[in-house]
């Protein structure tokens, strides 16, 4: 979970900042910031706990929330059992959180719990806007891109149903947008956005176009920690299971596609209350398109809005009543699944394992889906040595005060 090592780090620093504590090193932004949730649990938690525990807890809660926001909307759609051998490997525990992408992990929790909540509002059901603007306030400290696609929801909401006055859930955090704006480039210097994030092609290549479908082709569960020499799943699974799991994810990858058209095509003609939701999700597709390879101090912003827009879709086109193959896509999933678990445990604990190669298929696809693995552990020893002179990401709540000491790292 590469980047959680710095989410950590900074959750300890901030518990330092809340005891009073002298830190050289940093300093806390005055102004709200998203791709903080992960900073401000881990530091209260740390007030309680050891940092290690503190960790380790804050992850807990997270697979929690998430596991009941992807219960509360299979419910509210009636989604058919096969969605739970595919989808909370596919939008919680795949490459992303490989990655420790934690943040935005968890702003697609906040996602699905916004679509649900609306959907039942515009099946007529009462009693679901009150907490509306408590979860556009608990997007937004998580990671701007689905804090966007919430406020998308919602205005599209309220055009569906004419219930304009839900807009008034979204002025508490539209305000704090308007403080994070003004304080990151008035105040701060855009310091947020100096992230140092280098795109690995050129804008609108030829290469660009095909980065574009294989991150549509590594969004459903498949995943492959890299270690000197190559692929650690190659090197555990052998060549046999590796292809099969690369073949469980394309068969995945078609039958979800196949899927999510029908379901969009077939909403938006016959007005169904989900309409407005396919709608949100197409007017995300040409800005994952066109995003260039970094934005605002975010990588590959194209990536994360089609897994904001994939996180709802995949739910949406397995409602009650869809036609699905039902025991190819249990199947695929549970097979992916399983080898996320296996590969987690390998490659998760214990020093960098070494990778291996399969000459028989291009370096491309031996490579497809690689995740870093143990490059941030930098961070976990500089807590066990009490080191509070790392420097962090400028795009969560601490900013550097002296040179940076981050290592050279490859493009994401």
């Amino acid at each position: 979970m590469t980047d959680y090592a710095n989410w950590t780090y900074q959750g300890v620093l901030l518990a330092r900042h809340l005891h009073g504590l002298a830190d050289p090193a940093h300093a806390l932004k005055h102004y709200p910031v998203p791709n903080s949730a992960a900073t401000l649990g881990i530091g209260l938690l740390t007030l309680l706990l050891p940092w290690m525990a503190a960790a380790k807890t804050w992850l807990c809660l997270q697979m929690l929330i998430s596991f009941l926001a992807l219960r509360h909307l299979s419910r509210t759609l009636r989604a058919q059992v096969a969605v739970w051998f595919f989808a909370p490997q596919a939008i919680f525990l795949g490459v992303n959180w490989w990655y420790g992408f934690v943040n935005f992990e968890l702003g697609l929790a906040w996602v699905l719990l916004m679509a649900s909540l609306l959907l039942r509002s515009a099946r007529g059901e009462r009693g679901h806007d009150g907490i509306l603007g408590v979860l556009l306030v608990a997007a937004f400290f998580t990671h701007m891109i689905p804090f966007a696609f919430c406020c998308l929801l919602l205005l599209l909401f309220a055009a569906q149903t004419g219930r304009w006055r839900v807009l008034w859930q979204a002025v508490p955090a539209v305000l704090l947008s308007v403080w994070y704006v003004a304080g990151r480039y008035l105040v701060g210097g855009d310091a947020d956005g100096q992230a140092g994030m280098v795109g690995s092609v050129r804008n609108y290549s030829a290469a660009f176009w095909a980065y574009k479908a294989n991150s549509y082709a590594k969004s459903f569960g498949f995943v492959n920690p890299s270690g000197s020499g190559g692929s650690v799943a190659i090197a555990n699974f052998g060549k046999g299971v590796f292809v099969l799991l690369l073949a469980a994810s394309a068969a995945l990858c078609a039958v979800i596609a196949w899927r999510m058209i029908l379901s969009a095509l077939g909403s938006v003609h016959s007005r169904d209350e989900d309409r407005f939701l396919w709608i949100s999700i197409l007017l995300l597709l040409p800005l994952y398109l066109f995003a260039p390879a970094t934005a605002l101090g975010v990588s590959d912003p194209g990536s994360r809005l089609l897994e904001v827009a994939l996180a709802l879709a995949l739910l949406l086109a397995c409602r009650a009543g869809a036609t699905l193959p039902r025991f190819v896509v249990a199947g695929c999933g549970a097979i992916l699944s399983l080898a996320g678990v296996f590969l987690f445990a390998w490659a998760g604990f214990g020093p960098q394992e070494r990778g291996a190669t399969f000459t028989q298929l291009p370096h491309a696809v031996s490579e497809f889906a690689h995740v870093p693995n143990h490059d941030q552990d930098y961070f976990y020893k500089a807590l066990e040595r009490g080191d509070s002179g790392e420097s962090v990401f400028p795009t969560g709540m601490l900013l550097n005060r002296l040179p940076s000491r981050l290592p050279e790292l490859p493009p994401k």
